[in-house]
């Protein structure tokens, strides 16, 4: 079954890339797939260059589009042949995200964006899923 993690943080939308960009890093390492699932072509393309950027010692291989394999980027409904870690992003959770074996939701202070990941938190539970919370707002600092 599906465990899912939220991430609560104290920071805007940029803060969230940079946990993403530290989570694709450790997934990487653990020699795992992930599909981060953003809003819109904007964000991708922000947490596209925050890759190539992200530490000058390590190379993270992502791409644009959820065919880019092992770290793929995509505000599309469209997971590719992703199933082993699914950063959600975006406010709805994709129906397909029982496919992955882990699912991670990012929290930041935006009042309809905080509500929705309540309610996908409330979603999740309801149907017994394997939930963690880790409350970043005072330790993550990129």
């Amino acid at each position: 079954m599906t465990s899912v993690s939220f991430y609560k943080l104290s920071g805007d939308l940029q803060v969230a890339l940079a946990l993403v960009c530290q989570l694709t890093q450790k997934a990487l390492n653990a020699k795992q797939q992930v599909l981060c699932l953003v809003a819109d072509n904007e964000t991708a393309e922000q947490l596209n260059k925050m890759l190539w950027d992200f530490q000058a010692s390590a190379f993270v291989p992502h791409g644009l589009g959820a065919d880019q394999q092992p770290i793929a980027i995509s505000a599309d409904s469209d997971p590719g042949e992703h199933h082993d870690i699914l950063i959600n992003l975006q406010v709805e959770i994709p129906t397909w995200f029982s496919r992955f074996e882990r699912v991670m939701e990012i929290i930041y202070p935006q009042p309809d964006y905080e509500q929705a990941k309540r309610d996908n938190f409330k979603f999740y539970k309801e149907r017994g899923y394997p939930l963690s919370f880790h409350d970043l707002t005072d330790k993550f600092k990129p």
